[in-house]
């Protein structure tokens, strides 16, 4: 039987939950502000922070460490207020986006799967043009998805580029210019000294994570179709600007778990047997970003709260902890819920539930932490899952660990990036359909 391909799901998992009633968002800011801000499209202002200041003063109690952090992130509230969307437009419609990005100067980045392009705006929205178009050549993308990087390091753009549906993962990557937007070469990902080390076997260049001085931190991949239900892991190596790994693998973290199932239907009168492989939001993962400064930050597992810090090097820093109540997983709610939303359409009809209803080894709990986003001023975004599946808790901490406050997000609008105190998330036009990248002015008020 041969395996569906399941990165479209992958890509997915957790971005196709209910979309959130907004009029609760709507009552929580009147609540907090006396409904005294405008909603306007110019200045749509959010003030989402749900902790309440304790009714006796700070300064007249004598505060544990713990309660102070928590005081303190009390008296501190988030702001967004609304500024600008970008997406189709009159001068160019785009298909299924993928991965963003956001340059030094506001100018925002929209990949295009269908199109196999990046769509460049302005930070005022204007359309300026598009970077690359599908073929194999030099500044030209094979393939646009789930699997692709796109990120912006200094004055350049990094796009990676992958082998096709038969492998999808990066193979090269394309460096552009953000001072003119012009093509500047095209760089090997595939190392020609990998197998010097023996635990890149079986293994692909996946995610690319740009470092000072030309260096890049990529992570290496097993195919979720040679592991399934087997636990696999991500190797981390610094390779130069031409395909060269310069140390590693220096930090190891397991990868997400897979659970697959056998299909047998039949399409057109043809029997179509195939097995469905997926990862399930339900499953702890690794996460991995670098700072401006090239620290690393990796969530080793997310079914606790814990944040390592590593040098470039791979060398231990510190542990960022803190104490969370995970919510407890109920098969049979899951299962309810797949079936109403028709979760993972993609593998076929009820795969999804027939996958999970088959699983053997379930978690007690949901994970603690979904996302981890960094931003210009290195702090920690960190979003939490809670009893309400409608949003995601939101964690703002120093680069320290120490938690300066925290916010609901509807799930429906994921945060994408965070960046020169703007926030970009990606969110669906209930008129058009289509996606867009809406973003928002931060305001931390109460926060020195």
């Amino acid at each position: 039987m041969k395996p569906i391909n399941s990165h479209q799901a992958m890509l997915k998992s957790f971005i196709n939950e209910p979309s959130v009633v907004w009029f609760l968002i709507t009552v929580t800011a009147c609540i907090l502000t006396s409904c005294s801000q405008s909603s306007t499209e110019e200045a749509e202002t959010q003030p989402l922070d749900q902790n309440q200041a304790n009714e006796t003063p700070v300064a007249n109690r004598e505060l544990s460490e713990t309660d102070t952090e928590t005081e303190t992130a009390a008296l501190i509230e988030v702001q967004f207020h609304r500024e600008q969307s970008f997406g189709s437009t009159d001068d160019v419609l785009i298909g299924e986006m993928g991965p963003i990005a956001v340059g030094l100067g506001g100018e925002v980045f929209l990949s295009d799967s269908d199109q196999a392009t990046i769509h460049v705006f302005q930070s005022d929205g204007s359309y300026i043009k598009s970077l690359g178009r599908q073929g194999r050549g030099p500044g030209e993308f094979m393939m646009i998805y789930g699997y692709t990087t796109m990120a912006t390091h200094g004055n350049r753009l990094y796009v990676t580029d992958l082998a096709g549906m038969t492998n999808m993962f990066p193979y090269r990557m394309h460096l552009f210019s953000l001072d003119d937007l012009s093509f500047i070469k095209t760089i090997d990902l595939i190392a020609e000294n990998r197998s010097n080390y023996a635990e890149l076997s079986g293994h692909y260049s996946k995610n690319i994570y740009p470092l000072n001085d030309s260096r890049f931190l990529v992570s290496y991949h097993r195919s979720p179709n040679e592991y399934q239900e087997e636990d696999s892991f991500i190797q981390h190596v610094i390779q130069d600007s031409v395909a060269n790994i310069l140390s590693g693998p220096f930090l190891k973290q397991k990868d997400r778990k897979q659970l697959s199932t056998e299909v047998k239907s039949v399409y057109r009168g043809r029997i179509n047997d195939y097995i469905a492989i997926t990862q399930f939001p339900f499953f702890g993962k690794s996460i991995l970003e670098v700072s401006g400064d090239d620290t690393i930050y990796a969530v080793n597992h997310t079914e606790e709260f814990r944040i390592d810090v590593y040098s470039v090097k791979g060398e231990s820093i510190r542990a960022i902890e803190h104490e969370f109540d995970n919510v407890p997983f109920i098969k049979n709610e899951v299962i309810d819920r797949f079936e109403q939303t028709d979760y993972k359409p993609e593998l076929g009809d009820g795969v999804a539930v027939k996958i999970v209803e088959e699983a053997e080894q379930l978690p007690s709990h949901w994970p603690a932490i979904q996302q981890l986003l960094i931003d210009s001023s290195n702090r920690l975004w960190v979003s939490t899952i809670v009893e309400d599946f409608d949003v995601y808790e939101w964690w703002l901490l120093e680069p320290s660990g120490e938690r300066i406050t925290k916010f609901d997000w509807p799930r429906d609008e994921p945060i994408e990036v965070i960046k020169n105190g703007k926030m970009y998330t990606r969110k669906t036009d209930e008129e058009t359909g289509l996606e867009q990248v809406v973003r928002y002015n931060v305001e931390i008020n109460g926060f020195k």
